[in-house]
């Protein structure tokens, strides 16, 4: 599992500059006081010699009785605080309105928590937001992914009368809340066996096959969502984009290509491919369709990719290599019924 690394920047930067805000807002006020209230600046100056007065004590030479020394500096610095305390009030300020504030009071926006050992720190729940929230804005999915999750796919939608499809023998209901539960399960158990109901092989990879308004799209988002949750990096492209991207690198200039975006195809954790189908279906195009599957699938990258084709209509676009990877290596989950858009326009008419 890895945040991707540009969201991981932008994240920790955010959180350096809150605060570095924070502290020099706290600074201001300090400031501030000093000019109305005498003898603050001199207890504040007092209270910032513990240190030095303690390194004293602690050095070669520092003498005896350093528990008595140790304790007169700790009841100084009491009295010293009490003093500052009774200063802010007297002028009408709360006792902590010099200390910085922080948007989190847990971690003080440093992103992390201490563990039971220095060196084991904890992430804080703030900053796993924060990546999650950045991560979803990099997806690819932007907005849409928080309206299409789990909680709202409406099975009631799909028709549970029997399916006059052959190859299906049940309700387009029933078929369809059995495709959901097992887009469930992978989301829930991505990173470890995913494992396929039907035949009980490990299968990391997911394909959606069928019509358009079927509800191809929305479960994609529901599982990026979830993955998403767990620090897992996900991107979401079409195929027709991807393999533009992949023709512009090819015949680009050196040094003119961004190849950040192929390098995410390659690396994400899980990439979401989208209509394919619906790309260019030149040689070039299938060679890099492979290449990217098998890359991926040789590093044990997940995919999940979505197509309008039916199985007959891919074997005559795709090369073999190409099927026997998808149908050897992906679950195969089968979207049927009527088109969900269109029963969601006539009913809010």
């Amino acid at each position: 599992m890895a945040y991707n690394s540009k969201v991981v920047y932008k994240v920790l930067s955010g959180f350096e500059n809150k605060y570095k805000a924070a502290l020099a807002e706290a600074e201001n006020r300090k400031k501030e006081l000093y000019k109305k209230i005498p003898g603050l600046l001199d207890i504040d100056r007092e209270l910032s010699k513990t240190c030095e007065e303690i390194a004293k004590i602690i050095n070669p030479g520092g003498g005896f009785g350093f528990h008595d020394k140790i304790g007169e500096i700790k009841r100084k610095n009491q009295d010293l605080i009490q003093k500052r305390k009774l200063l802010l009030k007297t002028a009408g300020y709360a006792e902590n309105y010099t200390e910085p504030v922080y948007e989190c009071g847990i971690c003080e926006d440093n992103g992390y928590i201490p563990g039971k050992f220095e060196s084991n720190e904890i992430m804080c729940e703030c900053l796993k937001k924060a990546l999650a929230a950045e991560s979803i804005n990099e997806s690819g999915l932007g907005r849409v992914i928080k309206n299409q999750t789990f909680g709202n796919f409406n099975l009631n939608f799909y028709d549970k009368k029997k399916s006059s499809d052959k190859m299906v023998n049940e309700s387009p209901y029933r078929h369809m809340q059995s495709v959901c539960e097992r887009c469930k399960k992978f989301a829930e158990n991505f990173g470890g066996e995913t494992v396929d109901v039907q035949s009980d092989t490990p299968k990391r990879n997911l394909m959606f096959i069928g019509m358009t308004g079927l509800g191809k799209t929305h479960l994609s988002s529901a599982i990026a969502y979830e993955v998403i949750k767990k620090g897992y990096d996900v991107f979401y492209d079409s195929a027709q984009s991807i393999l533009y991207s992949f023709e512009k690198e090819r015949f680009s200039r050196a040094g003119t290509f961004d190849s950040d975006i192929i390098e995410r195809y390659m690396t994400c954790d899980l990439l979401i491919i989208d209509d394919l189908g619906t790309e260019y279906s030149g040689s070039m195009s299938v060679m890099s369709l492979y290449n990217l599957i098998n890359m991926r699938l040789i590093e044990n990258k997940s995919m999940i990719i979505s197509t309008n084709l039916s199985g007959n209509e891919m074997q005559q676009r795709y090369d073999a290599r190409i099927i026997s990877r998808i149908f050897g290596e992906f679950t195969i989950l089968n979207f049927i019924g009527d088109d969900i858009r269109l029963k969601k326009l006539e009913k809010e008419n």
